[in-house]
């Protein structure tokens, strides 16, 4: 009866820890999107700004510029570590350098994110969004 109880309580046990790393999987891991709005205003026409999670690293285009990084996402909270990017200039379209500034600012300010409809939306304290659609 003793070892009966005993292989109860280690099945237990043993289901939560793998409950536990079930529930602790990021959901963000092996996805890839493509930003379709800042905000309510879309990209400038002529440009795609990316974003691509995987093994805790983000990394994509920022409208003329690549960038990567680190992310962490717990819970709804979404972070993101120093990011690094190459240094190109662009001239075509207009404005998709101030573009990518606001961009890169705009990951620097996450907070929290949400998969929400198909998209992700990815927050600043104020509540304004990035909104992303799955990459193609």
């Amino acid at each position: 009866m003793r070892f009966r109880s005993l292989i109860f309580v280690f099945l237990a046990v043993l289901s939560g820890v793998l409950f536990a790393a079930c529930t602790a999987r990021d959901p963000l891991a092996g996805t890839a999107w493509q930003l379709s709005a800042f905000g309510n205003t879309p990209p400038l026409e002529g440009t795609t700004l990316t974003a691509t999670f995987k093994d805790g690293q983000l990394g994509g285009s920022s409208g003329c510029n690549s960038y990567g990084g680190t992310y962490k996402a717990k819970g709804d909270k979404l972070t993101f570590g120093a990011l690094a990017m190459t240094e190109m200039a662009c001239l075509d379209p207009q404005g998709v350098m101030e573009q990518e500034t606001m961009y890169l600012e705009w990951l620097g300010a996450a907070e929290r994110y949400e998969i929400k409809g198909g998209q992700l939306l990815i927050y600043r304290a104020d509540g304004e969004a990035l909104a992303f659609v799955p990459q193609e």
